[in-house]
């Protein structure tokens, strides 16, 4: 929808052509009003995807509604010429589901979905002409334009996208199974040319009816922009013939002929409108034309004029001769009364965007008086009576008992069976519309009303619907994760911290114990100093041996490594003044090469069983500056591939490296205890 702002001051602004218009328009014929009036206020929006733009239900120029009056889809046309978003599959399609039918669905509810066309479619064609045929599911999409390759297709811009070939196909679609249509792809025969903007109208004869192609142009001027000579003398010499000679199809038996029209024939015509009326005894039916220009050229002025071909005689009939002010082109057409052609939208003659259509954009054109009227009122409406211009070719009367059934010559014998047979089938009827205001048709302006078309299912930024569950559902998961990983963190540092007991107990074989632990060694029991230490890090660590000169036995040392009990884990007790350098600093030496020094003896220690540090006086090693190596087959500890970190030594470290790297063998001096003051204090000056 294009619009111009203003009048407020007494200017006007600049055209306003919203790009991707994100809204679907409906009028409701319940709703009076005067046609001076600014009805656009009257049109109800659906948003196509929540009021968002994107490549999802983008704008098309010049494309069909396919309807069955309970659901619609949105076919064909130009896409704007931009990279701002990605076009369309050339399969995709946009619909509108409006009532349920068929199948119960529990979960249905209105709006808009999203379907796909079979494989050899597409939707990149435009300018075709689309009529719908309610009572059989059916709608068609007759000729139009397309690129040669049938390619993407977009508006005015870069060539590479503009539409240069006439399609010539007829796309039908079958919507008598709701979320089940059938789509079709038919190639018209040779003696059937495809053209751009002619009317397709259907005429209820017969098992399903006919359709009737009307008007039309090859080589439109907005395609080619502008034709050359040789494609606008084609089209001079071609298109007149699409009003003297319309092509009809059979839809029953699919096949086409083109039969000759006579009388008032009108010229060569694109881009005008059509409906289809009847009076009550279906002797014959009118279908009216209004409006349209030749085509040829963008300057050409659409006419203001309306014309009559009565069926099945084929003949043509002038009946309204307008103004060229009130003319226009590009503009829609609906039967709101039997007796009423709705006429909405269009563009004027002028090409200058200041220029509004004459009388406004919707019009109500009275096709029993082929006059004009001032204004649209819901109870003021009647049955179609034949105007008297078309009985005098036709014969009969206002009621209709035409006399002319048949054109001057059929095309072929088959058309004469064709129009001679009655349609089988009800043909829907919709007035009279009750009325939503009391305003008259005379009123200056009648009251404001709802519609009574239902929102459309509401959706996410053109974003599929599973799109927000998932990513709430992930985000819930994650911080979930992390809610575990927290109470993880905090319970392992709660169990740790319970673990860091304090004691005082302690022996003078304390260190050689945890040397043995680190080892996975048990020493066997030794009948010299004895001190039994159980539950360490809840297993039993056994008694560690000395011999009277403090030195371990060489049986003591050639056990071979076992696992630490993995029962249950606890911290070490630390009792000790100085803390072990990290265990990847520190370079341990198996015990069977290690020299170990003699502990020193408290003058106070009378109980050898008794608790006690280890030796004293000895000072402590600079801090290693390289990494861990063992020199021993320990085998992997239960603690430490299960990730628990090791529990901190009561020992000193052994010095900076291995002494395999050092090079010789650990001295007595590199191993010494260091000595608490107290201890200090009662052993005594050194000896």
């Amino acid at each position: 929808m294009a619009y111009l702002p203003g009048f407020a001051n007494g200017t006007i602004g600049d055209l306003v052509q919203p790009e991707d218009d994100p809204f679907l328009y409906a009028l409701n014929f319940t709703q009076a009003f005067q046609t001076s009036q600014n009805v656009t206020s009257l049109l109800h929006r659906i948003e196509k995807t929540s009021g968002a733009t994107n490549n999802i239900a983008p704008d098309y120029l010049d494309g069909t509604i396919f309807t069955n009056d309970k659901e619609l889809f949105l076919y064909g046309g130009l896409l704007r010429d931009t990279d701002a978003f990605q076009a369309p599959l050339p399969s995709s399609v946009s619909g509108y589901e409006l009532f349920q039918y068929g199948p119960q669905r529990d979960a249905w509810q209105p709006g808009f979905i999203d379907d796909q066309l079979p494989d050899g479619m597409t939707r990149y064609i435009t300018a075709g002409a689309g009529v719908n045929l309610p009572s059989e599911n059916l709608a068609f999409y007759f000729g139009g334009m397309r690129r040669p390759d049938w390619g993407e297709i977009r508006t005015s811009g870069r060539k590479q996208y503009h539409v240069t070939a006439a399609a010539n196909t007829l796309i039908s679609i079958d919507m008598s199974t709701m979320r089940k249509e059938k789509w079709t792809n038919a190639s018209l025969p040779s003696t059937v040319a495809g053209r751009a903007n002619a009317e397709l109208a259907w005429i209820p004869t017969a098992d399903q009816g006919a359709l009737v192609a009307i008007g039309g142009v090859i080589n439109p001027e907005w395609a080619f922009s502008p034709p050359s000579d040789d494609q606008w003398t084609q089209s001079v010499r071609t298109s007149p013939g699409f009003m003297s000679t319309v092509s009809v199809y059979d839809i029953k038996n699919q096949k086409w002929y083109n039969q000759a029209t006579s009388g008032d024939t009108p010229p060569q015509l694109t881009q005008f409108c059509s409906v289809v009326t009847a009076p009550k005894d279906r002797s014959s039916y009118s279908v009216y034309i209004y409006g349209g220009y030749d085509g040829l050229n963008d300057t050409s002025a659409p006419i203001d004029d309306v014309y009559v071909l009565s069926v099945p005689s084929f003949i043509w009939t002038k009946a309204y001769t307008g103004t060229r002010r009130h003319g226009r082109r590009g503009h829609r057409c609906a039967l709101v009364y039997p007796d009423q052609m709705m006429v909405m939208g269009g563009q004027p003659e002028s090409t200058d965007t200041n220029t509004c259509l004459d009388g406004g954009p919707v019009q109500v054109f009275n096709l029993n008086s082929l006059k004009w009227q001032v204004g649209y009122d819901p109870k003021s409406w009647s049955e179609y009576k034949v105007p008297g211009v078309i009985t005098a070719k036709i014969g009969g009367n206002a009621d209709g008992g035409s006399q002319t059934r048949q054109p001057a010559t059929w095309a072929d014998a088959a058309l004469s069976s064709l129009f001679a047979a009655a349609y089988s089938k009800t043909v829907p009827t919709y007035y009279p519309y009750a009325s939503a205001t009391t305003t008259r048709t005379d009123s200056p302006q009648p009251t404001r009303v709802s519609t009574i078309l239902p929102s459309p299912v509401p959706h996410s930024s053109g974003v599929p619907s599973w799109v927000g569950p998932v990513i709430g559902v992930i985000v819930g998961l994650i911080a979930v994760t992390a809610i575990f990983l927290a109470l993880f963190v905090w319970y392992s540092r709660r169990v740790r911290k319970r673990g860091r007991g304090t004691s005082d107990a302690g022996t003078s074989g304390f260190r050689y114990r945890i040397e043995s632990w680190m080892q996975g060694t048990h020493p066997p029991k030794a009948p010299t100093i004895t001190t039994a230490t159980e539950g360490m890090m809840g297993m039993s660590m056994g008694t560690t041996a000395l011999s009277s000169t403090g030195e371990l036995s060489e049986k003591d040392v050639k056990n071979e490594p076992q696992e630490v009990s993995a029962d249950q884990i606890h911290e070490l007790p630390d009792t000790s003044r100085s803390e072990l350098p990290a265990m990847r600093q520190i370079g341990f030496t198996p015990s069977s090469t290690m020299q170990f020094p003699r502990p020193r003896q408290s003058a106070h220690v009378s109980n050898p069983s008794s608790s006690s540090s280890l030796a004293a006086g000895i000072p402590r090693p600079e801090s290693p500056t390289t990494a861990f190596t063992p020199g021993h087959r320990r085998q992997v500890s239960s603690l430490e591939s299960s990730g628990f970190p090791s529990p901190p030594s009561t020992i000193a470290s052994f010095g900076s490296g291995s002494p395999r790297e050092r090079g010789n063998p650990l001295e007595e001096a590199d191993l010494v205890s260091p000595v608490t003051p107290a201890e200090r204090e009662h052993a005594g000056p050194p000896a």
